[in-house]
């Protein structure tokens, strides 16, 4: 019995848990089916003080296989990105994308409006992944400026030179729970939470 409440609880919990924000916030969803995963990014830019995401980039098993992006955005480096040189992890990101087409970026913008500014969620970024089974986590990295480098989660270009942090973390796959499933755990929870009332 105990056992029962102590999951209904769990449930109520995770049903009322709102998730701490990150200094971005990466989701993707996944569709399709073995051979032919269709993976969606979706990057939050959660930085402030005036950080505008102009760059963004995921680590997945193929390379450039980008079916789609957002408007103002296009396919980055061919050969990926790796900021351990700068100060970030050995990674490298074989998918990029840019809101620029030359290398002097962020300086000669195609379409600056295309930039994730504070606040901001774009989503479209789009890979298909031949492999046999779909990732259930995604290595990512964003690029900012017009901020300051000690931007808050800052982890790479973070010294006092560079205006433009950059930031890298681990997404793990959206799976949305049906509403129905939301409410029976809330009523699991809220009974739970009754019945030890009525025990005292």
């Amino acid at each position: 019995m105990k056992w029962r409440s102590t999951l209904a609880g769990l449930v109520l919990l995770g049903s009322m848990s709102i998730a701490q924000a990150s200094a971005v916030d990466v989701r993707y969803t996944v569709s399709g089916s073995a051979g032919a995963w269709l993976y969606d990014f979706s990057f939050t830019n959660n930085i402030g003080g005036g950080n505008e995401i102009y760059s963004v980039g995921v680590r997945l098993n193929v390379l450039n296989h980008s079916p789609g992006f957002p408007l103002g955005w296009s396919i980055g480096s061919p050969g990926g990105a790796n900021w351990f040189n700068n100060g970030g992890s050995n990674t490298n990101y074989n998918n990029t994308w840019v809101t620029c087409l030359t290398a002097s970026c962020p300086i000669n913008f195609v379409a600056p409006e295309a930039d994730i500014n504070p606040g901001e969620t774009t989503s479209g970024f789009k890979v298909l992944d031949t492999g046999a089974t779909a990732l259930t986590s995604v290595s990512w990295y964003a690029l900012a400026f017009g901020g300051v480098a000690t931007a808050p989660g800052c982890s790479f270009n973070c010294l006092p030179q560079f205006r433009n942090p950059g930031f890298e973390g681990l997404a793990a796959v959206t799976v949305p729970l049906p509403p129905a499933l939301w409410l029976l755990g809330s009523a699991f929870g809220l009974m739970a939470a009754i019945r030890r009332k009525v025990s005292r």
